[in-house]
């Protein structure tokens, strides 16, 4: 059985200081603020997936407050629940924010094709130009790498 743990009030938090080493306030349900030795506090997760301890970053104080920290749990809990371990759903979505800011970063590529006109595209979007459009597209190439 767990032990019961009193959950912390937002004075406690408020008030915690920095120590010499990181010390754990827990909140109970495997919520728990990290106090680290240069004055971060960070929310964190702790709990069990397939027989493996992890913990989950929930967020700093004050940016995340307790009620958030503890809604974060609480939605962490229920992925458990569903059999999902959270830290992949976080590792997956920050692996797509990833690539879709690269996506966003990408230069425009010219090529010109077989039959002479020029193609731009950026991602997946291709734009081809008619033989007026590469003919004044070219003249301005022509003239800048001169």
């Amino acid at each position: 059985m767990p032990k019961v743990i009193p959950p912390l009030s937002e004075s406690e938090v408020r008030s915690a200081k920095y120590e010499d080493k990181i010390y754990r306030l827990f909140d109970g349900g495997g919520l728990y603020l990290q106090v680290t030795p240069s004055g971060g506090k960070w929310w964190r997760f702790k709990y069990r997936f397939k027989r493996k301890e992890k913990s989950l970053s929930l967020g700093t104080y004050p940016t995340t407050s307790l009620e958030d920290a503890r809604r974060s749990r609480d939605a962490a809990k229920e992925l458990l629940s569903q059999d999902i371990d959270p830290s992949e759903i976080r590792k997956q979505e920050k692996a797509q924010s990833k690539a879709e800011h690269l996506e966003g970063q990408r230069l425009p590529s010219v090529r010109v094709s077989f039959d002479g006109r020029i193609e731009i595209w950026k991602g997946s979007n291709t734009m081809r130009l008619t033989w007026d459009e590469s003919r004044f597209i070219a003249n301005l190439l022509t003239n800048v790498t001169r």
